[in-house]
């Protein structure tokens, strides 16, 4: 049996609700490589909205120079991509469960918006989405980072728990730059803060280098001398160059073999190591993990309000 996860985060003005079955970890101790949508972490601030398929519009408004709105039909017959993207809550605990890995499809925005005319001195969006959500994206993230309006879920329509009829992704940033529900798009000309930055978080930067343990969960036994086996996956807001494991709090680090990974940016990797304890007593296991670009995972995440990155670890009492 699964263990049911909820997270509820206290802010100034309302609390972020996170939720996710534990990892339905296989024989081979690990989950599906891809998410499906019914193990697929949900994060909502309310109840889910009910959007009508046959009236539902799209308005895209503001700094543009023809505004309109945009039926699903039409959304539907545009030039559609996929984007293999791995999201996590910015509320997520180290090493817990609020991150999900989904091919999505849809049109890139910023074409959208180009179509429409953008003005010279148009910044950025806000999205406003049917639940009372709102985000925003600056116009170089929408052009350089492949901003994504996602109408497509692991091969079907995104369900109503996860966005239906359009969900926005940013790639390799946290879950409250991926706003669903989303009814309208207004191209803007000024800074702006989130919904969450009104309630205290940062949204602003992306995911950092981060890794969580899938097995053994709550600690383990094993015998001197012999092997145990500890699997997990790695991700951030670019790809994974390595993992590595420490007995002895960093004095000595061994590297995990990666047995699992996808050609693509900011995708997960799976990885495995098998630890041979010297003696007799009580371990603590610790994970880091390391980027292309050379950022490492770092020990304690002092800010927990910009996402936390800990370390994560597991206690393993040798007999």
């Amino acid at each position: 049996m699964t263990r049911f996860f909820s997270l509820l985060l206290a802010v100034s003005l309302g609390f972020v609700a996170c939720t996710s079955e534990r990892f339905a970890v296989k024989e081979n101790s690990f989950p599906d490589f891809i998410t499906s949508n019914e193990e697929y972490y949900v994060t909502r601030i309310g109840e889910i909205p009910e959007v009508d398929a046959s009236t539902y519009s799209l308005e895209v408004k503001g700094l543009v120079d023809r505004p309109r709105s945009f039926s699903l039909d039409e959304l539907y017959a545009m030039e559609l991509i996929e984007l293999p993207l791995t999201i996590e809550c910015i509320g997520n605990s180290p090493s817990g469960p609020l991150v999900s890995t989904a091919v999505w499809k849809g049109f890139r925005l910023y074409d959208l918006l180009q179509s429409l005319g953008i003005h010279q001195d148009a910044t950025g969006v806000r999205y406003e989405a049917a639940d009372g959500y709102y985000a925003s994206h600056t116009m170089e993230q929408i052009r350089d980072n492949r901003v994504l309006a996602a109408l497509y879920m692991n091969g079907e329509p995104i369900p109503p728990l996860h966005g239906f009829p359009i969900r926005i992704l940013n790639p390799g940033y946290f879950g409250v730059k991926q706003p669903a529900w989303v009814s309208s798009i207004e191209v803007i000309d000024m800074p702006m803060k989130d919904y969450w930055e009104d309630r205290g978080w940062d949204c602003s930067p992306p995911m950092d280098i981060d890794s969580i343990i899938f097995q053994p969960t709550r600690g383990a036994k094993v015998a001197a001398g012999e092997a145990l086996r500890i699997t997990g996956a790695a991700f951030g807001g670019t790809r994974v160059d390595k993992v590595e494991l420490t007995i002895d709090k960093g004095k000595s680090w061994s590297t995990a073999k990666i047995v699992k990974n996808m050609d693509s940016d900011n995708v997960w990797v799976f990885w495995e190591a098998n630890l041979v304890f010297p003696q007799r007593g009580l371990y603590t296991v610790n994970v880091r993990a390391t980027d292309i670009h050379g950022n490492t995972q770092i020990e304690t995440d002092p800010d927990r309000y910009d996402g936390a990155n800990d370390w994560p670890l597991v206690r393993v009492t040798v007999e």
